[in-house]
């Protein structure tokens, strides 16, 4: 038995995705494939194969991990020349609760990692850094005590030239 659901022709299949994004190849015949994880269904299927269409579809809607919807493998001699195809279908099934609207999505730790190089590099000076300028800074304040100390304090404050 196959860890892959094999849609058949026109039956509904109810699916409940387990993570956000699903994982992407290359099939042999050269197009991009995407496997997602869903909830075991009762026959023992826990994944299944996106074609690049399905996953375009699925992607529109917004569907991540706690999504549940229905997956149909359409095929009808008198649409799209009776080539089959799939579709998606949001009603009568129960999507997961959304936190919050004013929340913000919050994105997985592979996605966190990947937009975390994009930072600019002032945003995240590291401790070496700081010290090295906080050494040099601390250098330059003793050159400057240093000069003050041997030029002669006048003695009247009103001679000051500011």
């Amino acid at each position: 038995m196959s860890d892959y659901i094999k849609f058949d022709e026109n039956v509904k299949v109810v699916v409940s995705l387990v993570y956000d994004q699903p994982l992407e190849n290359t099939n042999q015949f050269g197009k991009k494939q995407y496997v997602y994880g869903i909830e075991p269904l009762p026959t023992g299927e826990q994944k299944f194969s996106a074609t690049e269409k399905l996953h375009s579809k699925i992607q529109e809607q917004g569907l991540t991990k706690g999504d549940s919807f229905f997956i149909t493998k359409v095929k009808d001699p008198d649409v799209n020349k009776g080539y089959a195809f799939f579709k998606i279908d949001l009603k009568d099934v129960p999507l997961k609760k959304k936190e919050s609207a004013s929340k913000p999505i919050q994105n997985d730790k592979g996605t966190a990692n990947f937009e975390k190089q994009f930072d600019s590099p002032e945003a995240k000076m590291d401790m070496h850094e700081l010290n090295l300028r906080l050494e040099r800074m601390e250098k330059i304040v003793a050159v400057l005590w240093k000069d003050r100390s041997n030029k002669k304090e006048p003695e009247n404050l009103n001679e000051l030239p500011f």
